[in-house]
């Protein structure tokens, strides 16, 4: 039951905590007791407002009976390096002013995710975009990158643009 929360990394350490002590039937002045963290403490790491130290981690899993040394540092660490990543991720884009409105007709250019989106945003100028637009696209993503995705394309729709543009400029 508690190893699929390691494996959520969108779910903040503090609300995997509430969710376990909700279907326990536990309070947090009870979870306190039983393990000497203070009960404003245990609030403060539910509701996101404090980090779980290594002992914390330790003393709670322990009152819970949940056999995983570290389990809620885990969860926690897991959940930073998502929140990192998805933070950092749509600052990292290509040159914006080499793409023209009508290549993303159907969405706003700037709030495209260019890494989480890579393969559409691929296909798209592959199969729609100019010579300057298909050369932002190899600088940004590189050769070695365009060489994996463009092959495992499945769609018919342009293929043959997609695959003359791919000889043309990536092999």
């Amino acid at each position: 039951m508690y190893e699929e929360y390691i494996t959520a990394k969108m779910t903040p350490a503090g609300k995997v905590l509430e969710h376990i002590l909700r279907k326990a039937k536990i309070t947090q002045k009870e979870l306190s007791t039983e393990t000497g963290v203070y009960p404003q403490r245990i609030n403060e790491l539910i509701k996101g407002k404090r980090d779980f130290t290594i002992e914390q981690s330790l003393n709670i899993e322990k009152a819970l009976g949940i056999g995983i040394e570290g389990y809620f540092y885990i969860i926690q660490a897991n959940y930073q390096v998502y929140a990192y990543i998805t933070e950092k991720e749509p600052s990292q884009h290509p040159d914006l002013s080499k793409f023209s409105t009508a290549l993303f007709w159907d969405t706003r250019i700037e709030k495209i995710n260019w890494i989480k989106n890579k393969e559409w945003v691929i296909q798209r100028i592959f199969e729609y975009g100019n010579q300057q637009e298909i050369e932002e696209a190899i600088r940004f993503y590189g050769k070695d990158t365009l060489k994996a995705i463009l092959p495992t394309i499945n769609s018919e729709w342009k293929k043959e643009t997609r695959e003359k543009n791919f000889k043309e400029f990536v092999q």
